[in-house]
C-alpha cells in the first residue's frame, strides 16, 4: 500500500464546495447525487494511540511529512451529509514510536504487526452540524471503518474538528475511545501479572492538507 492512499482528510474541504454555503456563511441544504472531484495534497499527518496500565499512562504515535503525490477523490453531498467511496488513511504499525525501544516492540507485538502491518482508517461519510456557521472552525460527525490487528469495525466519531487556515489549507482533528477487545486484542499483563494494560484506548489523529476543485 502506498502512503499516497492517505486520503481520509479529503472529507473536510469537500464541505466547502461552491454552492453549499448561504450568503450569511451558514451551510445550506442542497441534495445533489452528482459526484464532485477534488485534488488534495497532504501537508502532514499524525496519529496517536493513548492507553493506560494499572500504574501509568502511555502513548504510541507517528508523524508523516508532506506527500509528493496529489490525491483525487469523489464525493456526493445530500442533506448536510457527504458520502465517500474507499477513502483510506494508511499507517504502518512499525513506524509508531512509544518512547522506549522495548515499548515499541511490545506495541508492535500487541497489534500483531508481523501478520497485519497496517492500521487503516476508511471514511464512509461525514455529517455537518446545521447550526454551525463558524467557517474558521467547524464540528462534523464522521462514520469510519477501522482495520486494526486483522479486524475491521465501523464506528461513529462525533465532534471532529475542522480548522480552515485559508480557502485552500485546512486541518482535521479527531479522536475516538475504543476497546482493544473489540479488535480481538487481549490486553497484556507483565511482570507476573503485576502490571496490567487496560482494555480502553483512544485513537487521535490530525491531518493538514491543501485542496483544489477539479
Amino acid at each position: 500500500m502506498k502512503e499516497a492512499r492517505i486520503i481520509f482528510i479529503l472529507l473536510v474541504i469537500l464541505i466547502f464546495h461552491d454552492g453549499l454555503w448561504a450568503q450569511n456563511g451558514s451551510p445550506t441544504r442542497i441534495d445533489n447525487e452528482e459526484p464532485y472531484y477534488h485534488q488534495v495534497t497532504i501537508m502532514a499527518s499524525s496519529i496517536t494511540i493513548h492507553g493506560q496500565t494499572n500504574v501509568n499512562r502511555f502513548k504510541c504515535g507517528m508523524h508523516q511529512p508532506a506527500l509528493n503525490d496529489s490525491i483525487v477523490v469523489k464525493n456526493i453531498w445530500s442533506n448536510f451529509k457527504l458520502d465517500f467511496e474507499g477513502l483510506q488513511l494508511v499507517y504502518k504499525v512499525q513506524d509508531f514510536e512509544c518512547g522506549l525501544k522495548l515499548m515499541n516492540t511490545d506495541f508492535q507485538e500487541l497489534l500483531k504487526a508481523e501478520e497485519e502491518p497496517y492500521l487503516l482508517l476508511e471514511l464512509n461519510s461525514i455529517t455537518l452540524h446545521p447550526g454551525n456557521d463558524a467557517f474558521e472552525e467547524l464540528d462534523v460527525d464522521a462514520e469510519v471503518g477501522i482495520f486494526l490487528a486483522g479486524v475491521e469495525k465501523h464506528i461513529k466519531v462525533p465532534c471532529v474538528k475542522v480548522y480552515n487556515h485559508s480557502s485552500a489549507h485546512m486541518t482535521l482533528q479527531g479522536k475516538k475511545d475504543l476497546q482493544m477487545t473489540e479488535f480481538e486484542i487481549e490486553p497484556p499483563s507483565k511482570f507476573l501479572g503485576m502490571v496490567k494494560v487496560n482494555d480502553e484506548i483512544e485513537i487521535e489523529f490530525e491531518i493538514s492538507m491543501k485542496v483544489s476543485i477539479l
